[in-house]
């Protein structure tokens, strides 16, 4: 049995493998300084501490977790790329070298209105 494609469902293809291709990162600015972790959930659980005003439990993790160098601070100013985005949260890492990215609120490359 011999399959052929319909001309209809090459453009259809070729729509989604675009989609599926992963978008370069982008040069970005850090407009306002914040912290960001290479693990998305110690980023979270940070700002569910925030959210709790549990300033002591967000003040141990945040310091043991740059300690650990599992977390990093951002200075406004530094070149950054951004590789990945959800809704709320990039995933940044330095312009210059190959660093793993941070996990880290848009509101720290996002130009306030």
């Amino acid at each position: 049995m011999r399959v052929t494609l319909s001309v209809l469902t090459l453009p259809v293809l070729a729509v989604l493998a675009a989609t599926a291709l992963p978008r370069p990162a982008s040069a970005e600015t850090i407009v306002q300084g914040r912290f960001g972790c290479h693990s998305q959930e110690v980023t979270d659980r940070l700002f569910k501490l925030v959210m709790a005003g549990d300033e002591s439990g967000f003040g141990q993790l945040l310091q043991g977790s740059l300690a650990s160098g599992e977390c990093r601070n951002w200075k406004p100013g530094e070149a950054v790329r951004l590789e990945t985005r959800t809704m709320s949260y990039g995933c940044i890492a330095p312009a210059a070298g190959q660093d793993r990215c941070y996990w880290t609120p848009l509101s720290a490359i996002e130009k306030p209105n």
